[in-house]
């Protein structure tokens, strides 16, 4: 978190959305250093689970930062049916030590409270739009991913 986080205001949004391109292993370590450099530049913060070529991502930052970002993140034609689940002004950070936290363990995820299997099913979209609004549930995922024992595959900032 940065010691700025106390005066001015912050945003956290989260979405999902479907990947139109198969990611290698070694595609998606690329990927995910590029966001790990990029946001840390721009002094965002968050995480991103994929599965089965599903994303559910949370971004946190200065809300001009993370809407631009959003809005270029819709417009990657590497994915789509990009969906908002929750955009709300937080007060601090819930990821403030990772740049991009990170897991891509089905196991690890399907055992995230309040995550149901949203991986499982053929209609991935509909799932996350039954999540879409429902801030106790999403709530519980991000307290779980924040808290529970994957963070070991999730890389901080300062490692």
């Amino acid at each position: 978190m940065s010691a700025d986080d106390t005066k001015k205001k912050l945003v956290q949004l989260v979405y999902a959305s479907a990947s139109t391109v198969s990611f290698s292993d070694e595609q998606l370590d690329k990927l995910l250093e590029y966001a790990r450099q990029n946001n840390s530049s721009l002094d965002v913060t968050g995480m991103l689970l994929f599965v089965d070529g599903t994303f559910f991502q949370v971004l946190e930052g200065d809300p001009d930062t993370v809407h631009a970002l959003y809005d270029k993140i819709q417009l990657d034609q590497r994915h789509n049916n990009v969906l908002m689940l929750a955009e709300r002004n937080i007060e601090e950070r819930n990821f403030g030590q990772w740049s991009m936290g990170f897991v891509r363990s089905q196991k690890e995820i399907a055992e995230l409270p309040g995550f149901i299997d949203f991986f499982s099913d053929a209609d991935d979209q509909k799932n996350f739009i039954d999540l879409h609004g429902d801030s106790k549930r999403i709530d519980k995922i991000l307290e779980g991913f924040r808290r529970g024992r994957w963070r070991r595959e999730a890389d901080p900032i300062n490692k």
